[in-house]
């Protein structure tokens, strides 16, 4: 039977306390060993890691752990062969709570917004109405569908009536001339939600004046070629463009067709179209890194 076979707790990670350099913490700890202790990692430095036991004493380990600062750690001391230290066996860790300023972030609002738009207030009654409307078969299909969307979209989740939760996220962006946005599709209920990084900057490499340079990436699920991700980049130079998905030859015979639709913008057209990586990046780490390594 299942009851009688006793569990063993799965171990995320293993620090060490060698006794050489931390002989205080170590007789503290060989007093412990095998029980299970209550630690908070209070931060990462070149000598280690510091943490904080609950009745306040503080240690410094060896090793590297995927968690931020301010986690809460359950770790199982084990002595090192040789009396060499004392092994911390991380069992547990619980991040610590974000802010719900970062809830768009951290947990994604898309969900969010399609509940509210199921029982919209006054100041969402628009968007629920656009919604609705762009919901039949065939509206994917129409250009002004999706700009009509997104244009919509991103102004109610700026809005502080329409959504108090979301609002002061994007507008403390909006200063930073950032914006991260996550959308669901009228026409894909159900789907994974579209996903938007907007930033601007200067053109560095320009002299003096510093044009502008603006950056767009987004990813979006579609039927019959899979999640595609977008990356334009528009600069005095011209308009960079950067497909991604997972099988490009899908889009070649479009592709003189693309590039004439980007013309359209009066600048020079930079398209290229690529294999998107397998396991696909979440579009916040593309976001985040370097933009001309994001763009490729």
């Amino acid at each position: 039977m299942t009851g009688s076979i006793p569990l063993t707790p799965a171990v995320l990670a293993s620090l060490r306390i060698p006794a050489a350099t931390a002989p205080s913490a170590v007789a503290l700890l060989k007093a412990l060993v095998g029980q299970t202790l209550e630690a908070t990692l209070e931060s990462t430095g070149p000598e280690g890691l510091h943490l904080r036991l609950a009745d306040g004493k503080e240690l410094v380990a060896e090793g590297s752990l995927p968690f931020p600062a301010g986690s809460a750690l359950a770790l199982k001391a084990l002595p090192l062969p040789s009396g060499a230290g004392i092994r911390l066996q991380v069992i547990r860790a619980t991040p610590p709570p974000t802010s719900p300023l970062l809830h768009p972030l951290t947990q994604g609002e898309a969900a969010p917004l399609l509940a509210r738009l199921q029982t919209p207030g006054a100041a969402l009654e628009p968007l629920a109405a656009l919604f609705r409307a762009l919901m039949p078969a065939g509206a994917a299909d129409q250009p002004e569908s999706w700009s009509g969307w997104l244009k919509e979209a991103l102004r109610a989740l700026s809005d502080p009536a329409a959504s108090p939760a979301e609002s002061a996220f994007h507008r403390l962006q909006a200063r930073e001339g950032t914006g991260w946005f996550e959308l669901p599709l009228p026409w894909a209920v159900g789907a994974e939600p579209l996903r938007l990084w907007i930033e601007a900057d200067r053109d560095t490499a320009s002299g003096e004046g510093k044009e502008p340079v603006h950056r767009v990436f987004l990813s979006v699920p579609f039927s019959a070629l899979g999640d595609v991700r977008l990356g334009l980049e528009q600069r005095a130079a011209g308009l960079r463009a950067r497909l991604w998905l997972q099988d490009p030859a899908q889009l070649a015979a479009l592709r003189p067709t693309l590039e004439a639709e980007l013309a359209t913008l009066g600048r020079p057209v930079d398209l290229q179209i690529l294999p998107l990586p397998d396991p696909a990046p979440d579009l916040r780490a593309l976001a985040g890194g370097t933009p001309l390594s994001a763009l490729g």
